[in-house]
């Protein structure tokens, strides 16, 4: 029985998925960017890419290639001589074909460039393109480290606000039992036993909204940790709970965001494609060397090897001198010149709107903090002044409409500190990812 046990205990947990467990938001942040699927994907493309720095070096390299080239001549040149040549009259002619039907030729090339500012010059563009990969990857990273920053603390607010629903249910149960208790005795009407019950159908609509609310956010964070809706994700930071820094009075100017460092990724390759361009103009030249041999057949009979092989060899230079493409290169440099100033706007663009967005994440934090002195303080005296209602209601010092107006009270007071409080963690966390904390 024991080992039937253990098995089923086995079985089950495989069933539920693995568990993981998150301490704090920078633990969430380390899991995603290490098991984020976006991550990933996007780090298996930029092996992918590696490729082509080889294949751009390889147009630097010597090349070597084997060949081979079988002819048939079905029909031989033929040409008139005068037949005195030969041996004939005077003023005759005589038809002679020249060549042989069958031609086997087999060698070897080798080549190398030995100047060529183009091929060099891709080298840098490929170089440079992976650097543009690198870039957009920590821009990606940014993006996920900021949407798991706010998925992660909304997933802690309405988990905070779950407990609190709980207990307004709670508080909302005891009024309505109390007012059933009274309407029994005839000592209120109908229509204010029916408004009670209303709150408390409404606390407990409230708390099925904040507990759905729970798993969308805790499901949308198992996809951002890389983990599967069947596994189980606890968070063990407890948002009430926890304590806000105070230290961001600005934001290290060190710290580029990424968004820019593409964009000026960008300019520089934009700025060494117009130099490729310009290197266009210049000449080529690469060293070669051929070897061939020829066998000439009247017959398809090359397997005779007691017949004649022709070897030809040859080794030489090659100039390539660009003269003219048809309006191409001009083209070509106008379109460079046009991407260059296009990068320069969208990098100034960028420059600006980042500025504008760290100066707004910083405002909303820093009040954010000055407000959560105030609305813990007012969430703290409205828990207590419900609990000082419900006292008075139940020794019927309170009628219900004082009671209601003391509950709708803690309801705004609940709403505005968790908000708040939610908002202080989530604008605190992106500015340490911005600080390179």
């Amino acid at each position: 029985m024991k080992k039937v046990f253990i098995v089923i205990l086995l079985l089950a947990s495989h069933e539920g998925g693995a568990q993981t467990v998150v301490r704090t938001v920078q633990e969430a942040l380390q899991l995603a960017r290490q098991q984020n699927p976006d991550l990933k994907i996007a780090r298996q493309n930029r092996i992918t890419q590696e490729q082509q720095r080889a294949a751009t070096r390889a147009g630097l390299m010597p090349t070597a290639r084997a060949f081979t080239n079988l002819d048939y001549n079905y029909a031989l040149p033929t040409q008139l001589i005068p037949a005195e040549f030969l041996g004939g009259q005077p003023g005759e002619f005589r038809s002679l074909q020249f060549g042989v039907p069958f031609n086997l030729t087999a060698g070897v090339e080798v080549s190398m460039p030995l100047l060529s500012r183009p091929n060099r010059l891709d080298v840098g563009l490929t170089n440079q393109n992976l650097r543009i990969i690198d870039d957009q990857n920590l821009v990606l990273q940014d993006e996920v480290s900021t949407q798991v920053a706010r998925v992660y603390h909304a997933t802690l607010l309405t988990r905070s606000a779950i407990d609190i629903a709980r207990r307004n249910v709670a508080n909302a149960d005891t009024v309505a039992t109390i007012a059933r208790y009274r309407l029994e005795k005839g000592q209120i009407e109908p229509l204010e036993y029916n408004r009670l019950q209303s709150i408390r159908l409404t606390a407990e609509d409230v708390l099925r909204q904040n507990e759905l609310s729970y798993v969308r956010n805790q499901n949308q964070m198992k996809i951002l940790l890389g983990l599967t809706v069947r596994d189980s994700l606890v968070l063990e930071q407890n948002l009430v709970g926890s304590s806000a820094q105070n230290g961001f009075s600005a934001l290290n100017g060190s710290v580029e965001r990424p968004q820019i460092t593409v964009r000026r990724s960008q300019l520089t390759l934009f700025q060494q494609q117009l130099n490729r361009e310009n290197a266009l103009r210049w000449p080529t030249l690469s060293i070669y060397a051929r070897y061939s041999a020829q066998a000439q057949r009247k017959q398809f009979d090359f397997l005779d090897f007691s017949e004649k092989w022709f070897p030809i060899g040859v080794a030489g230079l090659q100039l390539n001198i660009p003269l003219y493409t048809g309006g191409l290169r001009t083209a070509n440099l106008n379109r460079a010149r046009l991407r260059i100033e296009q990068a320069q706007a969208e990098l100034a663009y960028e420059q600006t709107r980042a500025e504008a967005d760290n100066q707004d994440i910083l405002n909303a934090y820093n009040q954010a903090v000055r407000s959560l002195v105030f609305n813990r303080q007012n969430f703290e005296l409205n828990e207590q002044n419900t609990q000082i209602a419900l006292v008075k209601y139940r020794a019927g010092i309170f009628a219900y409409d004082q009671y209601l107006n003391v509950f709708n009270e803690s309801l705004n007071a609940q709403n505005r500190y968790l908000n708040n409080l939610s908002n202080v963690f989530i604008n605190q966390t992106i500015l340490q990812i911005r600080n390179g904390q």
